[in-house]
């Protein structure tokens, strides 16, 4: 905070700096300014500070920035229609701010992008009236880089188009003069966020009256997802168990009677917030002899 009695007592004539009655008629302003004025304002700015605002008080940065509620979206791991929490929202914030007050040039653009995401962009100029955002690094989430697409966020000149951005931060072989791109060709993995390749299975085994499965995913939590497991007697009636699985994937199921035709089905969900359903092979459970 600015020190007023310290600039009102700089201004004093040496001859008179020792006078007391002058200081005190001097320095009652910058007193009365001091805790009055200053106090307050300095209270009001670290009130509207975004990246120190939480809950209501960046409610109301949003609110004088343009935004009368919080946004909602489908964000990981819950996937459901919420607000964006406040990490996502001081990103809207700022987003709004650059959009207000830019000149939406490739400078603004790339200073607005960097301000927001955090990071060193790349702003590509198609030359047909489209512009392209592309980045080095691999720190911004899944879920900004899905509000930057939703919800239009880095500032574009009018009738311009913004493609996906591209992240590239790979240097796979290249060819080039004088093999100069060996081990440095830039590299990168489409439009859009990286896309997310998932391996799955559902591994069944009856042993001593128990079946026991085993979910194996890669990437993607396994513990606490709920598994249904269908069991069809030789008549073609069906029954169905449900299970919750360990923090490894495993479950079990006891009392079933056999003969059955037991199969296991669960459903996760991927960090894009897309349905990924697992199912098993058909186990056979016959009659112990």
């Amino acid at each position: 905070m600015f020190d007023y009695r310290k600039k009102a007592t700089s201004r004093i004539y040496l001859q008179y700096r020792n006078a007391p009655k002058l200081l005190q008629w001097i320095l009652t302003l910058p007193d009365i300014i001091q805790s009055d004025l200053a106090a307050q304002l300095d209270k009001v700015r670290r009130i509207l500070h975004i990246d120190s605002a939480e809950g209501e008080q960046l409610n109301i940065c949003g609110r004088i920035a343009g935004y009368r509620k919080r946004p909602v979206g489908r964000f990981y791991p819950g996937c459901v229609m919420a607000e964006v929490d406040d990490a996502l929202y001081r990103k809207m914030i700022k987003a709004k701010i650059c959009k207000n007050n830019g000149i939406a040039t490739i400078d603004d653009v790339k200073a607005a992008a960097d301000y927001i995401l955090d990071v060193q962009a790349i702003v590509l100029d198609a030359q047909d009236m489209t512009m392209r955002l592309v980045w080095h690094e691999d720190t911004v989430s899944i879920a900004v880089q899905q509000l930057v697409e939703d919800y239009d966020l880095i500032p574009r000149p009018q009738g311009v188009g913004m493609l996906k951005h591209r992240v590239i931060k790979r240097k796979p072989f290249g060819f080039g003069r004088f093999n100069n791109n060996f081990g440095r060709a830039p590299f990168w993995y489409g439009d859009g966020t990286p896309p997310q390749y998932y391996y799955g299975s559902i591994t069944l085994a009856w042993a001593g009256g128990v079946l026991s499965g085993q979910i194996i995913v890669n990437d993607l939590s396994v513990g606490d997802q709920d598994v249904a497991v269908i069991l069809t007697t030789a008549d073609g009636s069906q029954s169905v168990k449900h299970v919750v699985s360990d923090a490894e994937g495993a479950f079990s199921v006891r009392d079933i009677v056999a003969p059955v035709t037991a199969v296991a089905r669960v459903m996760l969900i991927q960090f894009d917030c897309q349905a990924l359903e697992l199912e098993s092979e058909p186990l056979s459970i016959k009659l112990s002899p």
